[in-house]
C-alpha cells in the first residue's frame, strides 16, 4: 500500500531556510543537492512509513511522532491513517524537539 506524504507549511519553511543557508555557504549546486536528498528520504515514507525511528523526546513518541535522518538533517513526521504528515525538518545538531 502506498501512503500519501504531505509536507506541512512549517516543514516547507524549514526546508527553505536550509536551502538558503547552503546557498550562501556553498552555492546553488550544493543547496539543491541537500534539498534533493532530504526530499528523496521523505519520499521513501510513501512506501515505508514505519521506517523512521522514535525521537529522543518521550512526549513526541507518545503522540506518534517519528523521525527519519537525512544525513545532517532530520524530518519529524506522524502517520495518520494513510497520510504521512511532515511537521518539521531540522539540523540534527539543534534542539529540534523544542520546535513542538
Amino acid at each position: 500500500m502506498a501512503y500519501r506524504v504531505e509536507i506541512l507549511p512549517t516543514a516547507w519553511e524549514d526546508l527553505k531556510k536550509i536551502e538558503d543557508w547552503y546557498m550562501i555557504q556553498f552555492g546553488s549546486e550544493t543547496a539543491m543537492n541537500v534539498v534533493d536528498h532530504i526530499l528523496s528520504v521523505i519520499e521513501r515514507l510513501e512506501l515505508y512509513p514505519d521506517s523512521g525511528s522514535l525521537t529522543p523526546d518521550g512526549w513526541l513518541n507518545h503522540y506518534g511522532f517519528r523521525m527519519v535522518i537525512c544525513e545532517k538533517h532530520v524530518a519529524i513526521y506522524r502517520q495518520i491513517e494513510d497520510i504521512v504528515y511532515i511537521y518539521h525538518i531540522a539540523d540534527t545538531q539543534t534542539e529540534y524537539t523544542k520546535l513542538f
